[in-house]
């Protein structure tokens, strides 16, 4: 489903209503899967948390997959986020016993016409502050307005806001000329030959804690650079492949990663960045806190829970579910690949460092799925033979797959697992 015309998806709420309707069972089971045991209950409180930021957010939703992937990204970090609340209830009440109720609030699923009126009303309170919003914009136009009437009152007004104008104009053009002068500086820091470098290989995962404070959790077969004159004045790095950070102290300067043409500043905050060397886009997920994701001269600001992805070439958008899986999951131990096994043989050699080689290239094609621990070689092979029809083989000194049914007549090899 595309809006017409190229415009919004969700134009009104008759129309979010039908959206939630045609959408509620699908998005409640994914819901129960990313919550786990005894989710019928918190399922649609997610859900509709989601839809409620959608509303929100409908000026970046244009179609159904840039709605199918904002609630996909939302539903995965709202079951986090009920999972740590309930966590933390369970923890006081056995201490106190104080929350039991709050625990036990609930007692049945809701459904779908008892969700769409929890949430209508939770867009009730959000049209009102956006009323307030509107009538505080209109008493600024007014005072906009009545300063413009002001100047119409005296000959003197006109130079003197000409000569405003004027200092003005010169001021930011020397603020600008020294943002973009600054902005060089620290890209030939981090990309310069003598900088401070961590790399890690294929199925290999690194801390560092930088001179800040700042930790980060460098991804397999990735490198991060770090100028040697890292500091309060430039507290600039560089990313190739993918990393996360814990900006732990709140400084003058924001942290500024750089990768690719991206620029990620943040204060405070944890984030994941991830730009491999054979990629054309960046994906940035805010997982705690708010950051600034800048390309040229376009900045967003990324809300925390969200994530977006900045293509080289286009216009930034929301990654669709198995885009925001492949690039955050890691982190949380898990890693994530869809789609065929030709595209999975470089993603299990970067992850599990395993370096898979196939006879019958026939089998590239074969779709496969994997959701394993990162930890777990043995469960990721696994995955590929269910969801793919493989089995694991070994051909001479390589490991393989061949199909799990063989044609007459092929010859047997061994299946020996890693």
């Amino acid at each position: 489903m595309t809006a017409p015309s190229g415009g919004l998806l969700i134009t009104s709420e008759q129309v979010l209503e039908r959206l939630f309707r045609a959408g509620y069972a699908r998005w409640i089971e994914e819901a129960k899967k990313r919550l786990g045991p005894d989710s019928a209950i918190a399922a649609p409180r997610v859900v509709s948390k989601a839809f409620h930021l959608a509303w929100t957010d409908r000026q970046q939703l244009r179609a159904q997959e840039d709605l199918d992937a904002y609630l996909g990204a939302n539903i995965q970090h709202g079951a986090a986020r009920e999972q740590s609340r309930r966590s933390r209830l369970h923890r006081m009440g056995s201490v106190g016993g104080g929350h039991k109720e709050a625990i036990e609030h609930d007692s049945a699923e809701m459904n779908v016409d008892e969700a769409w009126d929890r949430l209508k009303h939770a867009l009730q309170g959000s049209s009102a502050d956006e009323a307030q919003r509107e009538r505080a914009s209109t008493a600024r136009h007014g005072a906009a307005e009545h300063m413009a009437a002001l100047g119409k009152t005296g000959a003197l007004w006109k130079p003197v806001t000409a000569v405003g104008v004027t200092v003005l104009g010169v001021a930011f053009a020397v603020w600008y000329l020294n943002r973009a002068a600054e902005d060089r500086a620290i890209q030939r820091a981090v990309t310069d030959p003598d900088v401070r470098s961590y790399a890690t290989s294929y199925g290999q995962q690194a801390n560092v804690t930088l001179d800040d404070g700042t930790v980060v959790l460098i991804g397999p077969d990735t490198k991060l650079s770090v100028p040697k004159a890292f500091g309060p004045e430039l507290r600039a790095v560089n990313v190739v492949g993918v990393a996360n950070f814990n900006v732990t102290r709140e400084m003058e300067k924001p942290f500024d990663v750089r990768s690719g043409p991206v620029s990620i500043l943040a204060r405070g905050n944890v984030f994941t960045v991830r730009r491999y060397r054979d990629d054309t886009n960046v994906i940035v997920y805010a997982r705690k806190g708010a950051v600034d994701v800048r390309q040229g001269k376009i900045v967003r600001q990324v809300a925390e829970g969200l994530s977006v992805l900045v293509p080289d070439s286009g216009t930034m958008r929301i990654p669709t579910a198995e885009e925001f899986d492949d690039a955050s999951s890691w982190v949380d131990g898990t890693v994530s690949i869809v789609g065929s096994l030709r595209s999975a043989l470089p993603l299990l050699k970067r992850w599990y460092g395993l370096d898979i080689r196939l006879q019958d290239t026939t089998l590239l094609d074969r779709k496969v799925f994997v959701r394993a621990p990162l930890t777990s070689q043995k469960e990721a092979i696994s995955n590929i033979e269910r969801s793919g029809g493989l089995k694991f083989t070994y051909i001479g000194d390589y490991m393989g797959f061949r199909d799990a049914e063989p044609t007459k007549g092929a010859t047997k090899a061994g299946t020996k697992k890693p």
